[in-house]
């Protein structure tokens, strides 16, 4: 890649990608040299904190990402309602949607220990509540979950949900997880 051409593909790719990503990824997808990389995000990184943007790059322990400033984040959110939540919050999301009130115990077995962090993001943005169940804890969705996503009220959860999915596997190509519709009761 000609070095006139890295910025603009390397502002892209940070556009594009819905979790950070590495200077080293970057420089591999685009052929490019990793300290060239490294040059131009911390340009971008200095003109959008600097200049009147609505964006900046993002820089994390994973990678840098083009994220939205927080001031205005909520005013553009209807725009994209779901695109700043990871697939694991998504799913987490997917079936406290569909079987509400889910035990978080009966989540840990479809997706793995990963819940325990996904639960607490959900319930920190308000949009799930957790309520002690033996020794778990029932999750259920909020009215912010509701308005999050656009939705009228908790009733279209399924709805929404299942066109999701419809989109993502055709965007995919790849089945998702197998979720049985068996509930499991929890020991007392």
């Amino acid at each position: 890649m000609k070095k006139e051409e890295i910025r603009p593909a390397l502002e892209a790719a940070l556009f594009m990608s819905n979790e950070p990503i590495t200077a080293r990824k970057l420089a591999k997808i685009l052929k490019a040299n990793t300290n060239s990389v490294e040059e131009i995000i911390k340009k971008l990184k200095e003109e959008y904190e600097t200049e009147n943007h609505g964006i900046h790059v993002l820089e994390t322990n994973q990678g840098y990402q083009l994220k939205v400033k927080p001031d205005y984040t909520n005013l553009v959110r209807p725009l994209t309602p779901y695109q700043d939540l990871s697939r694991g919050l998504l799913k987490v999301l997917a079936l406290v949607a569909y079987k509400q009130p889910i035990t978080q115990s009966e989540i840990v077995k479809v997706i793995g220990n990963r819940t325990y962090d996904y639960v607490k993001k959900l319930r920190d943005r308000g949009l799930i509540n957790t309520v002690k169940h033996g020794r778990t804890k029932a999750l259920i969705a909020t009215k912010e979950f509701a308005n999050y996503f656009g939705l009228e009220s908790t009733e279209d959860f399924k709805k929404f949900f299942e066109d999701m999915v419809r989109k993502d596997e055709k965007r995919d190509d790849k089945p998702g997880p197998e979720v049985s519709s068996e509930r499991t009761e929890e020991p007392e």
